[in-house]
Formats: structure tokens, C-alpha cells, sequence
């Protein structure tokens, strides 16, 4: 058997690896001539800077880490929130806690309704999930989870609560993630970079073509067809990891996926700053605003400071003056910026393109399907969460 994966992220990394110790013959192909998707790491003047996926909240990652021999700590990151005047806040005072407390029952049960223990790791039925979060969580009168959501909702790229669809942003933000959030639980940090993690998992992978730019995908009879710019191989199965354009999948359901699929574009600027007593910032006021600084991380030692700040948008020179300014007014002293980077993140249906059964017709349609669709495409984009999913998935397809 001979297996394609399409998207050299960590999804594809993941599942050729996993493929692969299942003595499969696999090839993976990324368009980019760099591994890694959205984990890449920034290497500046002895610190390590994450400049895609920083960290994960969840241990099932530990499993993958320790198989790979990959060192990594668990530390507790402290966080600000700013007000619409950049000064400090609390997440919730004194009172608005007890009101948290109150609602945390209900969410869960609300949350059970929905989805089980049991339920499959990959986006399904969405019902009367479709309309905002914001909307469902005011429908059940949970105003103090909005305002524990909303920031870190936006912080991870899903974009502002009133335009999600409660369906993803429930998905994400379950229970034991919400107390997480609440409790300041440890993240989990790769000592070396996320894109170590990258590096460790193509080490094991035999047949990368860089630079390799899917244009056609076709089932051929029994096979599946790959078509580059350059070649032409035939495979059993085709395992498609990342959006790809318009009329790629010769495949009518995949196609008409594709085409509703939206991304949300999101830049990350990276600075050298002087500041050395800052820590990672979150700008309440400016949750899921289109070019309004989002948060920032921080990195570093006795001599540096690094600072990470993360916004919606195009990247053009004016998209970074205004996050540069944004930091200014925070009393953030930037001394240069070392790189600005363009991302597309969260593929998503937006609520005129949902139907009710969507998702469902997509995994029956799969189950006979040579081609099949995983990753962030069918399910929530965390990386411990896609760890589970693509292992759940590799075990299922190819037991």
C-alpha cells in the first residue's frame, strides 16, 4: 500500500509518521520548502521564540514528546488584560467570579447535551449550534463566560464571538479547557521549539517533496492520481491535510468543501523590546478585531526580551505601524522588529454555508472514498487535540 499525504504541517507529519510505523509506504507533500505548518520556531540570540503555536494545555501531547525523545517543561504562564484604554484589568472581579462559579454547572450540562464522552473526536451535526456564541451564550444567560471566552477565543485565532459559531467555539472551549483557562493550569513548552517537534517527526518520514504544489487529485480506477507542477505518481489512498484551491479534488463534495472553507488571516509580529517586567497580554477591548493588536507573548533572559504580538488581518507595512503603535500605547518600549509573519489558520464553514448535516456526509463519504480529508479540516485545531484526533483516525482507517 501506498499512501500520499497532502500538507506538511503537523497533521500530515503526524499522520505519515504513524502511517509509517505501520510499516506503510507513505509520501508527503508540501508545497513550501520548510516543514512545520503553523509550529515554527524563531532561534533569536539564544532564545527560543515561538512564532506560530507556542504551547498546549493538554498531557496527551506527552505521550508523542516522550516517544520522540523530546524535551520539553511545564510552567505556569502568567497573563494581563488591558481595557479599551490599555490599562490594566482583572479578568473578572471579586463578584463576577461567584457569577463564573454559578454558571460552570450549566455550561457542562449544556455542553453534554451536545457532545458526549463518547462522540467522535471530528466535527459532526451542528443543529442549533450554528447561530454565534455569543448569541447561544446570551440565549442561556452565561454572561461571565463570554467574558472568559472571548478574549481566548480571539487569542487562538477563531476570530471575534459574535461571527463564531457556537458549534466550533464549543468544540474548542469544553469544559476542562475552560477550567484550565480559569485555574491558570501549566502549558506545556517543547524546550528546543515547536519546530523541533517538526524536525523529530520528518526524521522518521522516508519521501518529503518539497516545494510541491498539488494541482490535481483524481481517482483513477482503483488508484488515486497526484498531479504537480512537475510529476505524476499513483497512490491507494490520498490524505489531504491542508485547504486546497477551487477545483484540485476531482471529487464533487470535496470540491463544494473546499470552495465554503474560510480561513482567517492573522499576522504575528515579532520585536525586540526593553522592557523586562512585561508578561503575556491579552487587549480585552479588542477581541476579534480586525487589525487591533489580539495579545502578545513574551520571551526571555537577563539580556533580552522578545515580544510576540498576534492580530487579524493582511500583513502590509500600515497593518504593522498600527500594532507597533498599539504597543507603544501600552508603555511597551520597542526597540525594533525582527520579522512579521502572514498566516491563514481556523479552515471553517460560516453559518450561510453550514447545513445541518455537512460534517456528517462528509465522514460517510469518506468511508468509501480513496481521498480522505483530516487535520484542522475536520476537527479543532489545538495541537494536543489533533494529536488525539489523527491517532484516533490513523487507528481507525488503517487498522
Amino acid at each position: 500500500m501506498h499512501i500520499a499525504v497532502i500538507g506538511g504541517g503537523f497533521s500530515g507529519l503526524l499522520a505519515a509518521y504513524l502511517l509509517q510505523k505501520k510499516d506503510i509506504h507513505v509520501t508527503v507533500y508540501e508545497k513550501e520548502n520548510l516543514l512545520g505548518g503553523h509550529l515554527r520556531t524563531l532561534y533569536c540570540h539564544g532564545l527560543t521564540v515561538e512564532i506560530g503555536t507556542a504551547a498546549a494545555f493538554s498531557p496527551h501531547l506527552k505521550e508523542l514528546l516522550l516517544e520522540l525523545d523530546i524535551s520539553y517543561t511545564e510552567r505556569f504562564t502568567y497573563r494581563n488584560f488591558l481595557d479599551e484604554n490599555h490599562q490594566k484589568v482583572e479578568q473578572l472581579s471579586h463578584k463576577e467570579v461567584v457569577k463564573l462559579i454559578e454558571e460552570l454547572p450549566r455550561y457542562e450540562a449544556l455542553y453534554s447535551t451536545h457532545f458526549s464522552e463518547k462522540s467522535s473526536p471530528f466535527y459532526g451535526e451542528f443543529g442549533h449550534l450554528k447561530m454565534p456564541l455569543c448569541d447561544f451564550l446570551t440565549m442561556h444567560d452565561l454572561p461571565m463566560m463570554r467574558q472568559v471566552i472571548a478574549p481566548h477565543l480571539s487569542a487562538y485565532g477563531f476570530g471575534a464571538i459574535e461571527e463564531v459559531p457556537a458549534y466550533y467555539a464549543l468544540h474548542t472551549f469544553d469544559p476542562q479547557t475552560i477550567k484550565a483557562i480559569i485555574r491558570g493550569d501549566k502549558l506545556l513548552f517543547v524546550d528546543e521549539g515547536m519546530q523541533r517537534l517538526m524536525e523529530k517527526l520528518s526524521e522518521h518520514l522516508k519521501d518529503i517533496r518539497y516545494g510541491a504544489e498539488v494541482i490535481q487529485v483524481e481517482p483513477v480506477s482503483d488508484k488515486v492520481r497526484i498531479d504537480t507542477a512537475f510529476h505524476t505518481e499513483l497512490y491507494d489512498q490520498v490524505l489531504v491535510t491542508t485547504k486546497l484551491p477551487k477545483d484540485v479534488l476531482k471529487d464533487d463534495l470535496y470540491n463544494d468543501l473546499m470552495k465554503k472553507i474560510d480561513t482567517n488571516p492573522y499576522v504575528t509580529c515579532t520585536y525586540e523590546v526593553e522592557n523586562k517586567n512585561i508578561v503575556t497580554t491579552y487587549y480585552k477591548a479588542n477581541a476579534g478585531k480586525k487589525e487591533c493588536l489580539q495579545f502578545f507573548n513574551v520571551y526571555k533572559d537577563k539580556e533580552k526580551t522578545i515580544l510576540v504580538a498576534y492580530t487579524y488581518g493582511h500583513l502590509t507595512k500600515n497593518l504593522a505601524e498600527n500594532i507597533t503603535e498599539d504597543l507603544i500605547r501600552t508603555g511597551i518600549e520597542v526597540k525594533h522588529l525582527i520579522m512579521a509573519k502572514q498566516w491563514y489558520i481556523f479552515p471553517h464553514l460560516k453559518t450561510h454555508n453550514l447545513t445541518e448535516d455537512f460534517y456528517r456526509q462528509l465522514l460517510e463519504h469518506q468511508k468509501k472514498s480513496p481521498i480522505c480529508l483530516t487535520g484542522t479540516l475536520m476537527t479543532k485545531p489545538s495541537i494536543s487535540h489533533l494529536y488525539e484526533a489523527i491517532k484516533t483516525f490513523i487507528q481507525e482507517r488503517f487498522s
